[in-house]
């Protein structure tokens, strides 16, 4: 029986790629790169060690020309002049700097003829010596040497051949520097030459360095590469998705994220968009010095801060201390607005925001709301505006011979103090944007010459009260409304207003007047008309005292503070020629503000003793007896009597027992004192202790006078006595009782 024996099938196994396949492939892989690596690099090396070399005596000829004495070597000029002191001295100079220089072969000086030809002046080199005015081949003359010879003070540096130059003594790589004279004429070029054979000889021990270590890398690393690869893969494979995901989520919000331990030493991760904020790689800095490069006062703060809140246990009390780190840096023309937050481990997050451009369109819409805000004042209250520059520009005018009045220096300072301190009262009523802080300059000046008694000089006060220096900033402030408004507006000045039936009615009697005509006064209609004319310049009191209200509701808001229009009782019957009492209501702005500022409390303070939470000032005015009675009165606070006392004390007018004898009328009378004020800080608002008196001599040469009554929560009063003008304008009008 036969067999049928039929052949086996083989079985083929689908190759299996394990761990350790990998492994090793990668291995030859970073094995073969190490090896790439190795070959680029010294390929590259020459260019490098080129460059480094370039730079390396670039330094060296910038420091022989500036030891080499530019006009001792001017002196050198012929062959003749090799046996001077001069020659031997820059010769011996040369050589001894380049023998202190690593590897350089030669060191000269050299002078571009008036043929144009190039010579050789002082020769320290090692071999090969040039004789002074011997001719350097033109054909070797390089256009960085031709460069080199026609440079200027302005363009002085080190000018470096790119490549190495043949001439007839070899191949080099040089390096000049201009040589100029005490007057700064160039007379010549220092000359560096590094031979070509030292590179080639640098190349080949770089070369066989980079070999040599990469072998030895290659060899200590290969054992542990095979272990830790496929880990390591791993491990970088999911650490670097989720960095990624995490760098994507940073980079693309617009915000700079980063931390830092207790060092203040910033952490490695960080947001892409703290590079552009900082303008540094912040990575591995000190907070501190990185967020307030130029601001140690700050850096310091920021230092002490971080280290408290790391002493602090109480979470509430942390927090209320990341406060007090600043909320906005400044970081070249940025501004960063920070945010701080406390993480594990004592580590501490900042975000920054760039809120530059809000900052600048804020600026530029404060800057806009204040400059309409001065032209609708200027506009709105055109009589009180134009009185008060014409009084600022007349003001200015008498400078000059104020200045020159015979009176002591110590009483010119005190009453120019009192102008200044008025006007900048003033012209802040009317929003000017830029004079008001110029003065306010000024004055902190004067204050501090005063201080000088009688060692104060006319020379100390005319330095700092020049009238040139204060007309620039306030014809700037002007030119912002002649802009808007025209010229004409300020040229024409104040204005008169008249109705159009006042102008018929004036055009009929110009008529009249024309042909001849006579005019009977006693017709009650043209008496009624002339009355209205006579009065078309003058103003009612009570039109005056509300032109304060501007400043008023202005020192209101800076003061947040809430205060009601001013109120006025009476004066609407009583006309007077603003003019004659110009000094004396330009004076007043000091009370109102003075009202804001010291005596209406803040809102959430009148409400704690059941006040409204606006304040309230209000003005009575009355014809009594013949002269007009004006009282100003806040309902704030009221006069601090005990912290005057205190002050009275503290500057020795009187003593503690004196002090306490007086009534506190007569303690309230110490507020007209120049300098007297019990405020701490001084402000553009309030503070000088000047206003007041201001208010006091200008009264009196009105020949009026001032008093001031005082109750401790309810306010304060000033009751002004004025000498009233009499004229045909108040005939006819009762007087107003005035009101208590």
């Amino acid at each position: 029986m036969a067999k049928n024996v039929g052949k086996s099938k083989k079985i083929v196994t689908p190759q299996k790629y394990t761990i350790t396949s990998i492994t090793y492939s990668l291995c030859g892989l970073t094995i073969l790169g190490i090896l790439i690596l190795t070959v680029v690099t010294s390929i590259q090396v020459g260019g490098f060690l080129r460059e480094e070399l370039r730079l390396r005596i670039g330094d060296v000829v910038t420091m022989m020309a500036k030891k080499l004495d530019g006009d001792l070597h001017k002196k050198i000029q012929t062959i003749d002049d090799n046996k001077t002191e001069e020659f031997e001295k820059l010769k011996h100079d040369l050589g001894e700097m380049r023998a202190n220089g690593t590897e350089i072969a030669n060191a000269y000086t050299m002078r571009k003829l008036d043929t144009g030809e190039v010579a050789f002046i002082v020769d320290a080199s090692e071999k090969d010596q040039s004789a002074t005015g011997e001719i350097y081949p033109s054909e070797s003359v390089t256009e960085t040497l031709a460069e080199s010879l026609n440079a200027t003070p302005e363009t002085n540096k080190p000018y470096i051949e790119y490549e190495t130059s043949k001439d007839d003594w070899g191949v080099w790589l040089s390096a000049f520097a201009p040589i100029f004279t005490s007057s700064g004429k160039l007379d010549g070029i220092v000359g560096i030459d590094v031979s070509a054979n030292s590179i080639r000889k640098h190349q080949l021990q770089y070369i066989i360095t980079i070999v040599t270590a990469s072998l030895i890398v290659i060899l200590i690393t290969l054992p542990f590469v095979f272990r830790l690869m496929n880990f390591i893969r791993t491990m970088t494979a999911d650490l670097e998705r989720a960095n990624k995901d995490f760098r994507r989520l940073l980079d693309n919000s617009g915000q700079g994220f980063l931390s830092f331990g207790t060092d203040l030493i910033i952490d490695n991760e960080y947001s892409l968009a703290c590079e552009t904020m900082l303008g540094q790689m912040p990575v591995g800095k000190n907070a501190a010095e990185v967020f307030f490069p130029d601001d140690k006062t700050k850096a310091e703060l920021f230092r002490s801060i971080i280290s408290s809140v790391l002493n602090e246990k109480d979470e509430f009390v942390r927090e209320n201390m990341l406060s007090l780190l600043p909320a906005e840096i400044q970081q070249n023309d940025l501004v960063l607005k920070a945010e701080y937050k406390i993480l594990e481990d004592e580590k501490f997050m900042v975000i920054l925001t760039d809120i530059t451009q809000e900052k600048r369109m804020a600026a530029m819409l404060e800057k806009e709301r204040l400059h309409l805000e001065l032209i609708v004042l200027a506009v709105s209250d055109s009589r009180n505006f134009f009185d008060t520059i014409e009084g600022f520009r007349e003001f200015l005018a008498q400078l000059p011979k104020e200045l020159s009045i015979t009176t002591t220096p110590h009483t010119l300072a005190k009453m120019l103090y009192r102008e200044i301190h008025t006007y900048k009262g003033l012209l802040s009523q009317f929003s000017f944007p830029t004079t008001p802080k110029f003065l306010h300059i000024v004055e902190s000046q004067l204050s501090e010459l005063l201080a000088l008694g009688d060692a104060l000089t006319a020379k100390q006060i005319a330095d700092v009260i020049l009238s040139e220096n204060l007309s620039k900033p306030f014809e700037d402030d002007l030119a912002i409304i002649s802009k808007t408004l025209g010229d004409d507006f300020l040229e024409n000045g104040e204005s008169v207003v008249l109705s159009c039936r006042q102008a018929l009615q004036m055009e009929k009697l110009a008529v009249r007047l024309l042909r001849g005509e006579s005019i009977d006064t006693s017709v009650a209609e043209i008496r009624a008309f002339l009355n209205e004319i006579s009065k078309l310049r003058k103003v009612s009191f009570r039109d005056i005292l509300m032109g304060f209200n501007g400043v008023v509701q202005q020192a209101a808001e800076r003061m947040d503070k809430e205060v009601l229009p001013i109120i006025v009782k009476g004066g609407a019957d009583i006309w007077i020629d603003p003019h004659n009492y110009q000094a004396f209501l330009r004076s007043l702005v000091h009370v109102f503000r003075n009202a804001v500022v010291h005596g209406i409390e803040h809102p959430e303070a009148r409400w704690e003793v059941e006040k409204e939470e606006a304040g309230k000032i209000t003005c009575y005015v009355a014809i009594v007896e013949g002269v007009i009675k004006l009282t100003i009165t806040d309902d704030g606070a009221g006069i601090n009597l005990d912290a005057l006392r205190e002050k009275i004390i503290a500057t020795g007018i009187y003593s503690a027992k004196e002090v306490q004898a007086r009534s506190n009328d007569e303690v309230a009378k110490f507020i007209f004192m120049d300098n007297f004020s019990t405020q701490q800080e001084i402000t553009e608002l309030a503070g000088r202790g000047i206003g007041l008196s201001a208010v006091q001599n200008e009264t009196q040469k009105i020949g009026g006078n001032v008093i001031v009554k005082t109750v401790a929560g309810q306010g304060t009063q000033f009751i002004f006595t004025l000498p009233l003008q009499q004229d045909d304008s108040n005939e006819g009008f009762q007087p107003c009782q005035q009101e208590n």
